[in-house]
């Protein structure tokens, strides 16, 4: 006969546990980018995973100071086509949006076999990152983020501030 002492009942969480089921499909991926050389270094994981996974990649530019926009123009007309969502269209052109084909064409050159595009955002960075993944179902955001030499300026940083706040995943890359 059997003691009842060796038995242990275990509950499972069958969200999170080991599945096909539970295995994430990647079909958006958010990667912000400040225009600084280590945003290219996110963008690089960003291609890697949306090689294995096959999703689009948006790389949303934030720009925290309007006059960095330099000689950019963004005008926008009325679109009389009805395949539109709001009727308007949109054209931007200058050194930033040339600076984003730029980097759109480097990415191709790296490998990238997705489709790729770009947002352009002004205001702060973080609330620009939350506000995204509140407008638009990304299945991951990759974003880079430099190491934080001590406790009081890891707490107000821009990346704890969006992970606190989105429910995506988020792949910091150091």
């Amino acid at each position: 006969m059997k003691s009842d002492q060796n038995v242990r009942t275990v509950d499972i969480d069958v969200r999170h546990s080991i599945s096909k089921s539970n295995i994430p499909k990647y079909s958006k991926i958010l990667v912000p980018d400040d225009g600084k050389e280590i945003s290219d270094k996110g963008i690089n994981h960003a291609i890697s995973i949306s090689n294995l996974s096959g999703a689009e990649i948006v790389i949303l530019r934030i720009i925290e100071n309007i006059e960095k926009m330099g000689d950019t123009s963004v005008s926008v007309s009325q679109n009389k086509e009805p395949d539109t969502e709001s009727g308007l269209k949109y054209n931007m052109e200058g050194g930033l949006a040339n600076a984003m084909e730029e980097k759109i064409k480097m990415c191709v050159e790296a490998g990238a076999k997705n489709k790729i595009s770009y947002e352009i955002k002004i205001g702060n960075a973080a609330d620009q990152v939350v506000k995204a993944c509140e407008d638009t179902r990304y299945d991951m955001v990759v974003m880079t983020t430099s190491h934080l030499d001590s406790w009081l300026s890891s707490l107000f940083s821009d990346a704890r501030k969006i992970i606190s706040k989105i429910n995506t995943p988020v792949l910091l890359v150091q």
